[in-house]
């Protein structure tokens, strides 16, 4: 009986003593986790960005006079050589006709100054041209690099924009003659009250009426601001630091714009000036242009739409990498929490490149580790844990 009771008392004693212990030990401490993973990862610099023409034109009254009624409304699309208001001049003296004459050969020589840039564009574009048929052979060859090869396609493009871009000046230049020399045959025909029309220079789309009723100008009054609209691009203002990391052919995605799904693009230039913007919290702010052309299209984007553009510095198909909130300061170095047997494990790491929510690691971890993000201040070395799930 005495050994019996013993036994009662001692196993009675041990299940109170586990009961206190586990009653008594810190409860484990809740955690959400997400698994390493291998896979694409890119690094990119985002910021908020701005659609505009690349090509604007102002129409502006070139003689003095009663602008009549312009019919047209914000959105119109308008073509080439279109009459878009008329003005009734007012009689001039002989002084204003030797203006008239003034602003005519004015007009003649930037349409001479237009021709020759569209010439220096078109040599310049057909240098290209050969350039990249020469690198494309040498690549072939495997004498030229890809990279040899890829400059030499995003310069004959450059060079086609810019061919474009200087044909559209030399047409508005040549339109402005003509509205120069209508100005001043109708001051001098016998005809002085003879309406002088006001033609669009290029094909495009109306973006707004600076004036639309009808009322007495004064030569120079704007009119009709008009856009060429195929020829749409993006502006993103950059902080100086990160728009020296940004060179002309990087692509890049144009996203938050509106649409179900990102828009490609590509950077065309960094503009070389800066500039001092004041920030929301009143912070002056060193910033720089970064200018991209669409890759797949505008869609139904317009002038001055705002988007989002990230600019892609770096990427790779298959890199280890884990969640960026995962990842924290320990000293000098970086590190995190391995889950493994429901202990947590802090891991000193050596991190690569970062994405927008993903961060690549270098060594540290592997394939399959579970890692916990957002790891509070209570989560260290060795302390239980509890996944959360959803």
């Amino acid at each position: 009986m005495k050994r019996r009771n013993r036994i009662l008392f001692t196993t009675a004693a041990l299940v109170i003593a586990g009961g206190l212990f586990m009653a008594l030990r810190p409860k484990p401490i809740t955690v959400q986790t997400a698994a390493v993973s291998a896979g694409p990862l890119q690094q990119t610099l985002d910021e908020e960005a701005k659609t505009r023409m690349h090509d604007h034109f102002v129409m502006a009254a070139s003689v003095a006079g009663k602008l009549r009624r312009i019919e047209l409304h914000a959105g119109d699309p308008v073509r080439a050589g279109q009459i878009i208001a008329w003005v009734d001049p007012t009689p001039i003296d002989p002084r204003e006709t030797a203006v008239l004459q003034a602003r005519l050969a004015a007009a003649r020589a930037t349409q001479q100054q237009a021709d020759a840039e569209v010439g220096r564009a078109k040599a310049e574009n057909d240098q290209a041209a050969l350039d990249l048929e020469r690198t494309r052979k040498l690549f072939e060859q495997g004498v030229a690099s890809k990279e040899s090869c890829d400059k030499a396609v995003n310069l004959a493009a450059a060079t086609g924009k810019q061919l474009e871009a200087a044909t559209s000046k030399a047409q508005s230049a040549a339109y402005q003659v003509k509205e120069a020399h209508a100005a001043l045959m109708s001051r001098a025909s016998d005809h002085p009250s003879a309406p002088v029309p006001i033609q669009s220079p290029v094909s495009g789309r109306v973006l707004r009426l600076l004036e639309q009723s009808e009322r007495v100008v004064t030569a120079g009054t704007p009119l009709v601001e008009i856009g060429y609209t195929p020829k749409l691009e993006i502006v993103a203002d950059y902080l100086t630091r990160d728009a020296v990391q940004i060179s002309p052919g990087m692509d890049a995605l144009i996203e938050d714009w509106g649409g179900d799904k990102a828009l490609r693009a590509r950077v065309r230039t960094v503009e070389p000036g800066g500039f001092t913007k004041i920030s929301a919290l009143g912070v002056e702010e060193q910033r720089a242009n970064v200018v991209l052309d669409f890759v797949d299209g505008s869609d139904k984007l317009a002038d001055a739409y705002r988007v989002e553009v990230r600019v892609i510095t770096w990427q790779a198909p298959n890199v280890l990498k884990v969640p960026s909130s995962a990842v924290f300061r320990s000293g000098e170095e970086w590190a995190l929490f391995i889950v493994r047997n429901g202990v947590a494990h802090q891991t000193t790491v050596k991190l690569g490149h970062r994405g927008a929510a993903e961060t690549e690691v270098m060594q540290g971890v592997t394939t399959g580790d579970s890692v916990i993000i957002h790891p509070s201040a209570e989560v260290k070395e060795g302390i239980r844990v509890a996944l959360r799930f959803g």
